[in-house]
């Protein structure tokens, strides 16, 4: 089945040019900070969306979802000047991957994939206001 979402972005051959002329860490700040303003978003939807149960004495799915971020100088692994990730926490993956995919006795009830379909376009608007913020204040 071929892919039902992608995303083009042009200009990245100019925002290269200026994130180089940056010093790394100051490049990875500015994108940090435009990619976590971005998915700020996303991180609402999915918090609103995820399952809670009142009566649950443990801790909530919904409650560990965060933005976290890596970028290549603090880990080799990643080739990418910054790497962004929006989710639960590895505590609670199985169950957002119960949640989002349904299982033998549990219905699907997506909250991720929607979160980030709904907000594609405010993602991309503000995470170039974002940049373009970072890049005129260096």
């Amino acid at each position: 089945m071929k892919g039902l979402f992608s995303i083009e972005v042009q200009g990245l051959t100019a925002l290269e040019r200026q994130l180089t002329d940056l010093a790394e860490n100051k490049a990875v700040k500015v994108l940090r900070d435009a990619g976590r303003a971005a998915l700020a978003p996303v991180l609402d939807d999915m918090k609103h969306n995820a399952g809670y149960d009142a009566k649950s004495p443990g801790p909530h799915m919904r409650d560990s979802i965060a933005i976290t971020s890596t970028n290549r100088l603090s880990d080799t692994k990643w080739i990418t000047v910054v790497t962004l990730r929006v989710g639960p926490s590895k505590e609670q993956t199985m169950k957002a991957l119960a949640q989002e995919f349904g299982t033998v006795k549990q219905v699907a009830r997506p909250f991720m994939r929607p979160a980030l379909d709904y907000n594609t376009s405010k993602i991309l608007r503000i995470l170039a206001v974002q940049i373009r913020a970072g890049l005129s204040n260096s």
